[in-house]
């Protein structure tokens, strides 16, 4: 069907702890079992490298090299449809990083990331709702860059303005000379960018929002009042207005106090905020639910269905949420499935509920990967 997507093939050189690796999958879902430290949160991590060019875990290149090499060489065979493509991205300490397409060179990463779209949901996704706003911030602008190639272009040209502004604003302060006419050229430009920014996310914002409550709601078995609400300074008037009234300011303090590189999403439980007063069951039924929800817009968005990765899913949910997500995967029109765990036994009869077709494959010494 052309709204499929999937990966049918991997293979790792000098990828974290794997050596050489190659492994094939032909099912809906595959599991991957083994203890803490085995390399499953790693299989992972490759598959979500090879649809967006870089890790989701280590923000340094060097902490995806195994242990004593200089690179890494990843390979996959996407399959959208009737056709395939083979892919291979190559890093290397000190060079640019490589990425092919069937042997085509890519032109650059931003030109790549949504060919292949991935969802990743991970047990440090907790930060989107304990840290602060640029967390959230990133899981928004992760799904539009999947999802549109012009937001990418738009969110990297508005913070190389910013950058600019902001280093503009330190030198006007060290050196007591004012450059107003160049300050209030960045701040048109800024504010273009910025304007530009700010619609998408409000219309993305509005089809999020309304998905996720819904899950929610699946998640909970409607016992629980949740909402989010998206916070803007461009919410209350024009961005260029809002920089030229806080120049002052932002002069003394060195930095842009206004602008779409401090937006937030408010997250309410019962109409308190949920980091206060959720438990951890609750904040987990969030993190899913708001995932979940980023899955359905992005298969909205591109038109086909994305990868999606459970890492360690199971944790702090109880046997009866997490039938719950199953069942929704089940029942809704979801995609290729990874999902890791510790434990086989209560792997295989949470997929078996999911009345999916399955694979579960145990990591061994040695890093050592057998179909169980």
């Amino acid at each position: 069907m052309e709204n499929t997507y999937r990966v049918n093939q991997l293979r790792l050189i000098d990828f974290k702890n794997y050596s050489n690796l190659e492994i094939q999958f032909d099912k809906a879902i595959t599991g991957f079992c083994g203890h803490n430290g085995a390399g499953k949160t790693n299989l992972l991590d490759a598959i979500y490298y090879l649809c967006t060019t870089k890790s989701y875990f280590s923000s340094s290149e060097q902490y995806n090299f195994r242990q004593s090499t200089s690179g890494t060489s990843l390979h996959a065979e996407f399959v959208k449809g009737d056709r395939a493509y083979e892919v291979h991205i190559k890093a290397q300490k000190g060079q640019k990083k490589e990425i092919t397409v069937n042997r085509i060179k890519e032109n650059s990463s931003a030109e790549y990331v949504g060919k292949f779209p991935v969802v990743m949901i991970a047990p440090n996704d907790n930060m989107i709702i304990l840290g602060g706003s640029d967390e959230r911030r990133k899981l928004i602008d992760n799904i539009l860059c999947q999802s549109d190639y012009r937001y990418t272009e738009l969110l990297m040209q508005y913070n190389k303005v910013l950058a600019n502004r902001n280093a503009l604003l330190k030198q006007m302060v060290e050196t007591k000379f004012s450059q107003e006419e160049l300050l209030d050229t960045l701040d048109r430009i800024l504010s273009d960018f910025g304007e530009q920014i700010f619609v998408r996310r409000c219309a993305f914002f509005k089809d999020f929002s309304e998905e996720f409550e819904k899950l929610y709601q699946e998640l909970s078995s409607n016992q629980e009042l949740v909402s989010m609400e998206y916070k803007s300074h461009l919410l209350n008037g024009h961005l260029y207005t809002q920089l030229v009234n806080n120049r002052e300011r932002d002069i003394i303090l060195q930095r842009t106090t206004a602008g779409v590189h401090l937006d937030d999403i408010i997250l309410n439980l019962n109409q308190q905020p949920v980091k206060k007063v959720g438990s951890q069951g609750q904040q987990k039924s969030f993190l899913v639910a708001m995932k979940l929800a980023l899955y359905f817009l992005l298969s909205k968005y591109k038109g086909f269905l994305p990868i999606l990765l459970l890492d360690d899913i199971f944790d702090k949910f109880d046997e009866l949420r997490v039938g719950q997500l199953f069942s929704i995967i089940h029942k809704s029109q979801i995609g290729q499935v990874f999902v890791t765990h510790t434990d086989v036994d209560k792997m295989k009869k949470s997929l078996l509920q999911s009345g999916n077709d399955f694979d579960i494959f145990k990591i061994k010494e040695s890093h050592v990967i057998e179909r169980i």
